[in-house]
Order: structure tokens, then C-alpha cells, then sequence
């Protein structure tokens, strides 16, 4: 047995009503090219047709139960086998937009073949072949003349043999095929496939070309049902796998948003695609939409600077200070470049930056602070020890009474830094009871003065009326201190101290005639170890740590500690507290 492909022009046996002497209807031969053929008498026993719509009914009834389209095609041919002798089956579809006719199902003389291995054949719209007739006029074809048709030279057929191969004909010998009925597969009103089915033996009659028609309706139907499940299953699938993405995109949305640093996903334009809740605290920029370069200014010439690893490899950190919205950052950034553009991640590590300058200016700061009382200390000692002079009263006095200061110094120093560890940590505690302002500010000033050497001329501006203020007697006393202290150092005289009772508080201030200070160092000078005059810097008088404990100081017993100044007009400082 060969199955039959064709291409050429092909007869059809059509049965027609012509009266005859008896009464009888005949079948008329026609040729679909034009031409009419004899009429030939043509008797056919024909099935009931309660056995036809029987096997129909069955047929609809198993097919339906199918519902996938290969499973579908393998019952239709288990459906036939009993009720058409046939030699060969094949079922095809037909895809309007490459005008290809391409094998779906195939069986061949027992043998189900692979429909890849079969080649798709291209539609013949000038009404050649079998399958693109059927496809083109949209009606059902018998052919009970097969080997005759293939001699002809007005067409293209072809042989498929069980094992898939296919050869031309008549080239490779005659035809095997005797007969074949060819049925159009439609969907609404739409050829989309042909189902062809042959037989080496005999003819078809009109009772099989009838039922078969019959079949290939049922089955065109259980496969669209089947594809219309598969459809919706995939759909389903798909609606599924939706979710699932979009729920996997929420909770990376959220794991995003709940981690610390700062990640933002740049693309081949340099357009921001993402740009996680971190990002926008650390920065205080929403990103997402915008160039990254519109965001960040700098950006261009920083990100060459940023080494962006391939997926995969481990990034190098990095840190570059950036300027956002004003506000100068330091920011640690890794990158890795994805299918979609490069990854960043950040964090702000500007706190840190400080602390490590802190820490530097701390150990450069202390380090000078504590040499030169320690140098003053040691030369003394080692003076008053030798042996080979022998000092007079008055040079030994001195000597002791350096020793004496310098280690006053060194003390000093300890306490500053001592108690700023203390505030850094929040250990330091302190009372909160009423303090006589008049008496504490008399008593300072009084112990300054003997501690100076020289002391300038210090003034006090403070009416009986000021009152109590609420806070701890030894750190206000500290604070007031502290103030004279950079006063004496800083300022020129006259140095005043006065006291009012403004609106419920208690103010204090100390005032110079000094140099001043600048308006853009006055917020700074209460930052550890700041100073504004350079030369300061270089040869430091002191800690640095001064102002800093006394606004921390003030902050604790509930007021503050501001400054007000004017270049070459002085300065105040002002210590607020509350009235007790």
C-alpha cells in the first residue's frame, strides 16, 4: 500500500438524481476541470441508515470524551477501522498564511508514521491536487480511479510508504492506491484541514462516503473541543504563572523595601527602572522613570569609578562622595550588570566617615594636647632631680608650681575626654534642681580669675531678680567655665557676664570684643574638635571638645546653647534654662 499525496487534476464521483426508464436514480461521473464525463450506472448496496446514525452517535459519544487533539485522531482511526476498510489515513491542517498544507496524523498500512517526517506540500490554487481541491472548493471528493489519475501529466503525486519515505509518481512506478475519499476539516465556515482515506482494494461507494463524511465531522469537532480545553488549560497555566510571577514580584518588591541599602537598577539609556524605599531615604530623590544623571549631576563623571561586575562574579566595593540635594554623602557602592542593565546597590556611610575623621582628629588633637603638659611636666621633674646644680628656693618653687599647672592640664584633658565618652554613650547623668544663677555666675567668674595668671577684666551684668533656673549647679558652673574660658583664649576685653528672665527661661550669656566668627563656621563650632582658624589647627590650645560638652550639657538639663556673632564685632554665647 502507498499513501497518496497528489497535486495534479483529479475526477470526482458525485452522485446525482437523473431519471432513468425505471424510475432509479444514477450516478453521473463528473470532471471538475469543465469536461462531463458518460453517464455510468452505478449500483451501490447501500447500509441502513439507522446503523450509519448509530455509528455516528457512538462516534460523537467517544470522540467527545477525548480532550487531547493526538488522542482524539487515534480513536477517529480505531472508529474507522471497523466501519470503512481502508489501507492508509492521513490528517492534515491547513495554515492561511503560508498557504501550507502540513500532516497532523498519518497511518499507513499498519504503521502510524511521524507527521514531521513528512513534508508540508504548498496550496495549489489553481485547483491541482487532491488536498488543495478539497481546501479550495471547500467540498468533499471520492476518487475511485486513483492509478488512472496519476498516469495523466497535468499533475504532481506522490508516494509515502510506511516507513515515511516519499517518492515522486509516476517516476517510481505506479500507484498503489485504488481509491480515496477526501473530506474538508472547517471552523466556522473555514477550511483549516483535509482528511484523506485510501485503500489499495476496490472502490468506495456513496454509503461510505457518506459515513465518513459523518466521522470527520464528529471528529473535526471533538478536536476543536479538545484544542478549545487545551486553550483554556494553557490559559489557565499562564493566568497561574502570571500570578505567581507577580506575586514573586511583590514580595521581591517587598524584600527590596525592607532591606537597608539602597539598590536602584539603571538600563542601557541610563534611565532608573527601579529604585527601592532605601534609596529615597538615603537620598532623599524619588528616581524611578528619570535619567540617573538628571538625579545625580556628578553621576557621569562617579561612574567610571564604580566597577561593575558580570553576573555571577563578586563586586568591589566602593566609596565616592556625592553631592545630593546640597547635602554632601558619602556612599559604598557595589554594581553587577544584568539583562537588564546594571544593578546598583549603596549604603550611606557618611556617619561612619565622620567617625573615622572624629577618631583621626581625636588621636591628632589629644596627642598634641597631652605632649606638651606632659613635655613641661618632664623637663621639670628631670631639672629638680639632678644632683649637679643646686637651685635656689625661689627656682624650685617655680619649677613645682609648673609641674603643678601642666598636671592641672593633663587633668583637665582626661575629664574632656572622659566625659564626652560618657554623653557619646548617654551614661552621664544629671540633676535637675533650682541653681541661684547670681551665685553660680559669681563663683565662676571668681575661680576663673584665679586660675589666670592675668586675668582680663571680666564683667558681670546679672540683676537680683534673674532668680533660679532648673538644671545641676556643677555642670551649668561647668558650661560657664568652658565659655570664659574661650573667651580669654579666643576674645578681647572687655569679657561680660550677664543673666535676664525672658518668657519663662533663664538666660545666661557671656560676650567678647573679639575677632567674631564667621556666619558659616557658627553652626560648627559646637562639632567635635572644630576650628575655624587654621593656624588653630596646626597648633591646637585645646581639646576641640569645649562646646561640644557644653551644648550636650545644656541639652541634658533641658535648655541650649547658641551663638551669635558679627566678624570684628565679638561674639555671644547664650545658655538657656529653664526657670525652677
Amino acid at each position: 500500500m502507498h499513501l497518496f499525496l497528489g497535486r495534479g487534476r483529479l475526477e470526482v464521483v458525485e452522485r446525482v438524481d437523473v431519471p432513468t426508464h425505471g424510475g432509479q436514480p444514477s450516478d453521473r461521473r463528473i470532471d471538475r476541470s469543465g469536461g462531463v464525463a458518460t453517464l455510468k450506472r452505478v449500483r451501490a448496496r447501500r447500509k441502513p441508515k439507522i446503523e450509519t446514525a448509530v455509528v455516528l452517535l457512538d462516534a460523537a459519544r467517544e470522540l467527545g470524551e477525548t480532550l487531547e487533539p493526538d488522542r482524539v485522531y487515534v480513536r477517529f482511526h480505531e472508529l474507522l477501522a471497523g466501519v470503512i476498510p481502508h489501507d492508509a489515513l492521513v490528517v492534515s491542517s491547513y495554515e492561511p498564511r503560508d498557504d501550507l498544507i502540513r500532516c497532523e496524523y498519518g497511518w499507513n498500512e499498519g504503521t502510524v508514521l511521524d507527521p514531521s517526517t513528512l513534508p508540508p506540500l504548498p496550496l495549489n490554487r489553481e485547483g491541482g491536487g487532491m488536498q488543495s481541491q478539497v481546501i479550495v472548493s471547500g467540498e468533499p471528493l471520492v476518487f475511485n480511479d486513483v492509478a488512472e489519475r496519476v498516469e495523466q501529466p497535468d499533475g504532481v503525486y506522490y508516494n509515502v510508504d510506511r516507513e515515511g519515505t516519499v517518492k515522486k509518481l509516476p517516476d517510481a512506478g505506479p500507484a498503489g492506491t485504488s481509491a480515496a475519499m477526501m473530506v474538508p476539516v472547517k471552523d466556522e465556515g473555514i477550511v483549516v484541514g483535509v482528511v484523506q482515506l485510501m485503500t489499495d482494494r476496490g472502490t468506495y461507494s456513496d454509503d461510505q462516503f457518506e459515513l465518513f463524511q459523518g466521522l470527520v465531522a464528529q471528529m473535526a469537532a471533538a478536536v476543536r473541543n479538545a484544542r478549545l480545553q487545551q486553550e483554556r488549560r494553557r490559559l489557565e497555566a499562564a493566568e497561574a504563572a502570571a500570578r505567581a510571577v507577580a506575586a514573586e514580584r511583590e514580595r521581591a518588591a517587598d524584600v527590596l523595601d525592607a532591606v537597608g541599602d539602597g539598590i536602584f537598577l539603571v538600563d542601557e539609556r541610563g534611565i532608573v527602572q527601579l529604585w527601592n524605599r532605601s534609596a529615597f531615604l538615603i537620598t532623599g530623590l524619588h528616581g524611578e522613570g528619570r535619567a540617573l544623571a538628571d538625579l545625580i549631576p556628578e553621576w557621569p563623571a562617579l561612574a567610571d569609578k564604580v566597577t561593575v561586575a558580570e553576573s555571577g562574579a563578586a563586586a568591589e566595593p566602593v566609596t565616592l562622595p556625592i553631592e545630593v540635594r546640597g547635602t554632601d554623602l558619602w556612599l559604598s557602592f557595589v554594581a553587577v550588570r544584568g539583562p537588564e542593565g546594571v544593578i546598583y546597590a549603596f549604603r550611606d556611610v557618611t556617619a561612619r566617615r565622620q567617625l573615622d575623621e572624629e577618631r583621626s582628629d581625636f588621636v591628632a588633637t589629644i596627642s598634641h594636647e597631652l605632649r606638651t603638659p606632659m613635655s613641661a611636666v618632664y623637663g621639670a621633674a628631670l631639672t629638680l632631680l639632678r644632683d649637679d646644680v643646686e637651685f635656689p628656693e625661689e627656682r624650685r618653687r617655680q619649677l613645682l608650681e609648673m609641674i603643678a599647672e601642666q598636671a592641672t592640664r593633663l587633668s583637665r584633658i582626661t575629664e574632656e575626654v572622659l566625659l564626652t565618652s560618657k554623653l557619646d554613650r548617654g551614661e552621664l547623668r544629671v540633676e535637675q534642681e533650682p541653681v541661684d544663677v547670681a551665685e553660680v555666675i559669681s563663683t565662676t567668674v571668681d575661680a576663673v580669675r584665679a586660675q589666670v595668671a592675668e586675668p582680663p577684666p571680666i564683667e558681670t551684668d546679672v540683676p537680683p531678680e534673674v532668680g533660679s533656673a532648673s538644671g545641676d549647679r556643677n555642670r551649668i558652673q561647668q558650661v560657664l567655665v568652658n565659655l570664659l574660658d574661650n573667651a580669654i583664649k579666643y576674645g578681647e576685653a572687655p569679657i561680660v557676664v550677664g543673666a535676664s528672665r525672658p518668657d519663662g527661661l533663664v538666660r545666661i550669656t557671656v560676650s567678647d570684643n573679639g575677632p567674631g566668627i564667621a556666619p558659616a563656621d557658627q553652626p560648627r563650632v559646637f562639632e567635635k574638635f572644630f576650628r575655624a582658624d587654621p593656624q588653630l589647627i596646626h597648633a591646637p590650645s585645646g581639646t576641640g571638645l569645649g562646646l561640644y560638652i557644653s551644648r550636650e550639657l545644656a541639652g541634658r538639663m533641658g535648655g541650649r546653647l547658641d551663638v551669635t556673632s558679627e566678624p570684628g564685632a565679638g561674639s555671644t554665647f547664650i545658655l538657656e534654662l529653664l526657670q525652677a
